[in-house]
């Protein structure tokens, strides 16, 4: 803290008038566009937000104006006009003109930008400020006139003001971006839609030659015949690269008239709901006003799905279809759509051969397939004196896992997208090439089964037969799933089963019986110095009061033991198309043949039924 006598020698200080010599140098004046006695180098710069034809007319008058007011500052030298023509002002990214305009200005070509106004430059408030600041910054700096708000970036204390218009700016976009959704929503619910046309369709016209604004659209026969072909080759087995490759080769036309197809493409084409005649509004939004960037809409806007809105060029199974292939395609699944088979005699009669690769949560399915040929047993069938001179009533069959420390057996492990078979299972099909996993859901059973490569989805059992036996794991996520809401487990648990391996003359099989799963988890390590934990087995629940099944529930659930003496297991029946099941829809190579050779021929029939030239063929 000072005291009174350096106080009372700083006043003397300042008061001591310095007689020293001193010469006066000004500041250099500020630049003003309105002094004569400076050229400026001037552009102008315009902007449209649509291009309509109301809009690019406001464009050419802005033009016109910016050389007007050139010609009434003599001082001004108009170099170039920069004109953006249906660009929206809230990002400079697509802005061509605009950004070859700030690279000029940085090249020392400017010294002054002319606009109409500040939402005219830029409505994104960052982009506005930070721009100003640049061009200031610049040796010499460039300065911006904006007319209407009488505002120039090189006066002292203009940014506040600055700061406030492009605020107010960027606040009006976002009003109208609002105003926009909500019309949006608006016209999606009352149906007043505004379907682009897709290759294969038109849209409706009038007497004038004009469109009719929300009339369904109507078939393009030539172009049709295009997309019955794309669905067709698709559903037949070909990718989508390879129909693509095929339609440039002979010379089929996009809707835009270009002879080159990619995958992008042919992929619209196979994805678009109005090829089906429905119309599925706001697929896509622009989930960030300023960097226009484009979302898929998953529930984040209200959407309507219009059914039969025009008439169909696909039917709606063989579109579904196509949607099922090619989720499953994304799961390496190659070739067409996989069949729906079951097995209808024998000890295999109801069970599913299993495509363990194919995308299908639901488990309805399964039991829909198996039913169809499945007849429920029930105990009274039974006739109990075959077993025992007793009645076995009230008796149980202890489980194995109460009875064995050490197993030896058949085990399956279901975990995660997994399911993996034990080293027996594998010594018993050591030799064998091929197997089908099989599922009957309605009994709760798991089986696997040798079969030939040919045989409805077969698996490869031992891929290099020359390496020692291992553990066979599956990968097979989405039927994972479906067991698992089968079985109605838990999906944090890890189930093993315990099968049971029989043989009958040159059969043999292997069966798992899901209702004897084990659950088992992880627990979590007490430190990250701790060895990484095995699962740990739990006790089901319902195992608590009961050692193991009623004598003659075992009986029905492992009924091969109890075939009749001479009768045959018939365990390598082949499967067959599940009776009264709809099966996918397939294309057929005489289908692809016939759609392709209707392009080639140019066939298309008119609405009235005659023959017309087909011209989206080369």
């Amino acid at each position: 803290m000072q005291n009174s006598s350096d106080r009372e020698q700083l006043r003397k200080l300042y008061q001591q008038e310095d007689n020293s010599e001193k010469s006066y140098i000004p500041a250099r004046s500020k630049i003003d566009p309105r002094e004569m006695d400076r050229l400026f180098r001037v552009c102008a710069y315009c902007r449209v937000s649509t291009d309509n034809t109301e809009q690019l007319s406001s464009y050419e008058l802005q033009q016109a104006h910016y050389q007007q007011l050139v010609r009434d500052h003599p001082n001004w030298e108009l170099k170039r006009i920069f004109a953006d023509e249906g660009i929206t002002g809230t990002s400079l990214k697509k802005r061509n003109e605009f950004n070859a305009m700030i690279a000029a200005c940085r090249a020392g070509d400017y010294d002054l930008i002319v606009t109409k106004s500040v939402s005219r430059f830029a409505r994104n408030l960052v982009d506005c400020i930070s721009t100003v600041r640049m061009l200031k910054g610049l040796d010499p700096p460039v300065g911006i006139w904006f007319e209407t708000d009488n505002l120039y970036t090189l006066d002292p204390n203009t940014e506040f003001m600055l700061s406030f218009l492009a605020t107010f700016a960027q606040e009006e976009s976002v009003k109208k971006s609002e105003a926009m959704n909500w019309s949006l929503s608006q016209r999606f619910k009352d149906g007043k839609l505004l379907t682009p046309a897709p290759l294969g369709y038109d849209r409706q016209k009038d007497s004038s030659g004009g469109y009719v604004k929300y009339a369904p659209l109507v078939i393009n026969e030539s172009e049709a015949n295009i997309v019955r072909l794309i669905f067709d080759a698709y559903l037949s087995g070909l990718s989508q690269e390879s129909i693509a490759a095929f339609l440039t080769d002979i010379g089929c036309r996009t809707k835009t008239g270009s002879t080159v197809w990619n995958t992008g493409s042919v992929g619209y084409i196979l994805t678009n709901e109005r090829y089906c005649g429905n119309v599925l509004t706001w697929k896509t939004f622009t989930s960030d006003l300023y960097e226009h960037k484009h979302k898929k809409n998953r529930r984040d806007r209200d959407q309507y799905l219009y059914r039969q809105r025009h008439e169909a060029i696909i039917s709606v199974e063989k579109f579904e279809a196509v949607q099922v292939l090619i989720e499953n395609r994304k799961h390496n699944l190659r070739g067409t759509l996989p069949s729906l088979h079951v097995i209808d005699k024998g000890i295999f009669k109801g069970f599913i051969p299993i495509n363990h690769h194919w995308v299908n949560d639901d488990p309805d399915i399964y039991y829909d397939i198996s039913n169809s040929v499945s007849e429920k047993i029930s105990v009274k069938k039974l006739e109990k004196s075959r077993f025992c001179a007793f009645d076995l009533e009230g008796y149980q069959v202890v489980r194995n896992q109460f009875t064995q420390v050490r197993y030896e057996g058949p085990a399956l492990t279901i975990s995660g997208e997994k399911i993996t078979f034990n080293v027996f299972c594998v010594k018993k099909y050591a030799d064998i090439g091929y197997i089908q996993l099989l599922l009957h859901p309605t009994e709760r059973k798991i089986a696997i089964r040798p079969c030939s490569e040919p045989d409805t989805h077969s698996i490869r059992w031992r891929p290099d037969p020359d390496k020692p036996i291992s553990s066979k794991t599956l990968t097979c996520q989405h039927f994972r799933n479906a067991l698992y809401s089968i079985m109605e487990w838990n999906p944090d648990y890890i189930y093993r089963i315990r099968g049971v391996w029989a043989k009958q003359g040159e059969e043999h099989i292997i069966i798992f019986h899901l209702v004897n799963a084990v659950p088992a988890v992880y627990i979590p390590q007490e430190s990250e110095n701790d060895s990484p934990k095995k699962p740990t087995e739990l006790c089901p629940d319902e195992w608590s009061d009961s050692f193991g099944e009623e004598f003659y529930e075992h009986v029905l659930e492992n009924g091969f033991y109890f075939i009749e003496p001479g009768e045959e297991w018939q365990a390598n029946s082949p499967s067959i198309p599940a009776p009264g099941i709809q099966q996918y829809t397939t294309a057929s190579v005489s289908d692809l043949n016939n759609s392709i050779d209707r392009i080639k021929r140019g066939e298309a029939r008119t609405a009235d039924g005659k023959q017309s030239d087909n011209e989206h063929f080369k």
